[in-house]
Parts: C-alpha cells; sequence; structure tokens
C-alpha cells in the first residue's frame, strides 16, 4: 500500500476550515478525474466523501475506500429483490444452512447485494434513497457536496 502523508481532504479542511478558490478548483478537478476513471472502467464508488480523498506528498488526491464499490454492468434495480427470500423455494428457506442451491444462489447474484442504500449520510444522492435505482451520478452528487 502506497504511503500518503499527506493526510485525508477532511483533515484538511478542518485545520483551514475553507479553501481558496483555486485551491478547491484544483482538488475537485484531480477528484473528479479520479471518479472519472473508475466510472470508465464500469464502477461506482458509492461513497465519496473527503475522508476518502487522500493527499501524497506533493498534495495531490489519491481515491480510497474501494468497500462500498459497485459494478455498473446490472441495473440497479431494487424491484428485484423486493420480495426476496419469500419467492424463494420452500426447500431454500426451510434448510438455509444444508442447501447446495442456497450457495449456488449466493455466488450467483452476490453482486446484487451491492445494489443497496449504502454511503456516508451527508453525501449520498438523492436517488440511491429511491426504489427505481441508481446510476454513477451518485457520485457526482457526492462530489459537490464536497465542493459546497
Amino acid at each position: 500500500m502506497e504511503f500518503l502523508p499527506g493526510g485525508d481532504m477532511m483533515t484538511l479542511l478542518i485545520k483551514r476550515d475553507t479553501l481558496t478558490e483555486e485551491e478547491t478548483m484544483f482538488y475537485i478537478a484531480e477528484a473528479a478525474l479520479a471518479i472519472q476513471a473508475i466510472h470508465n472502467i464500469g464502477f461506482i464508488h458509492r461513497d465519496i466523501k473527503p475522508d476518502n480523498l487522500l493527499l501524497d506528498a506533493k498534495g495531490h488526491i489519491k481515491l480510497s475506500d474501494f468497500g462500498l464499490c459497485t459494478g455498473l454492468k446490472k441495473i440497479h434495480r431494487t424491484e428485484l429483490y423486493r420480495n426476496w427470500p419469500s419467492n424463494l423455494p420452500s426447500d431454500f428457506v426451510s434448510k438455509p444452512f444444508e442447501s447446495k442451491r442456497k450457495a449456488e444462489t449466493w455466488k450467483k447474484n452476490r453482486r446484487a447485494f451491492a445494489y443497496s442504500t449504502v454511503g456516508t449520510p451527508d453525501y449520498i444522492a438523492p436517488e440511491v434513497f429511491q426504489s427505481n435505482g441508481y446510476t454513477k451520478t451518485c457520485d457526482w452528487w457526492s462530489l459537490g457536496v464536497i465542493i459546497h
């Protein structure tokens, strides 16, 4: 893991309270490039916040904490999971630890459970709370909150 002695953006904001317009443009531009890079390879970060914007020795941004990150290959549709597990076969539910089908289904659908309401409350985009799903635009909302 790379050592990043500059700390994080949250610590910088606590120390400085407000950044100059020039500093803000620099940091937001670098954060935007990092976000766009992960979007270009098909992922949503889903937890963009100052704590996850780390600073290297020269003051450049490094995006961190991809624990809530998910792929864009599937649409974020919560109605697919609204009735789960009631729509599963009876033996699947009655013998959850003995069922080979449960393990196979979990492996097949484990990415589906990443399509949930996640993130840090102060930075979550409104569409994350809606039942019709969301896309990578939620990351841009979070970056906008940081700018504000």
